[in-house]
């Protein structure tokens, strides 16, 4: 068996192209004085951080459907989070968590004021209550 000069894995002795990482691994050996080149060592290659989603911000994104101040709390927190680390999916998940759980609590106060204020009409049409 031998190695491959560029990745070091064992490849078979009759193989052209290292399986592992596809560089050519021929090399002469009948040549006089020359020997088979030596493997040196892969150096470290510098990859972006992988980004995922937090699941903080997935948690806050499904609460703020359910319920609106707990998802919001929560996909705040998430944001802040995201925030501190970077993360950019994260960050995007926990506006969405943050917005939808805004809106649903405005629809929520919406409602309430005019439910209010339609208790109130029906309570001052019937003399129960004078209006001012």
């Amino acid at each position: 068996m031998k190695f491959c000069t560029h990745c070091g894995k064992e490849v078979m002795d009759d193989a052209v192209i290292c399986p592992n990482c596809g560089c050519s691994v021929q090399y002469d050996e009948n040549q006089q004085g020359a020997a088979a080149p030596q493997f040196t060592a892969p150096q470290p290659q510098h990859t972006a951080p992988v980004d995922n989603y937090s699941t903080m911000s997935i948690l806050g994104l499904v609460l703020s459907f359910f319920t609106a101040f707990v998802g919001l709390i929560v996909s705040i927190l998430a944001y802040n989070e995201a925030k501190r680390t970077g993360s950019v999916k994260s960050q995007s998940m926990a506006k969405a968590g943050i917005i939808i759980g805004a809106v649903e609590i405005g629809i929520g106060v919406f409602t309430v004021v005019i439910y209010l204020i339609v208790f109130l009409a029906a309570l001052g049409s019937s003399g129960m209550i004078a209006l001012i």
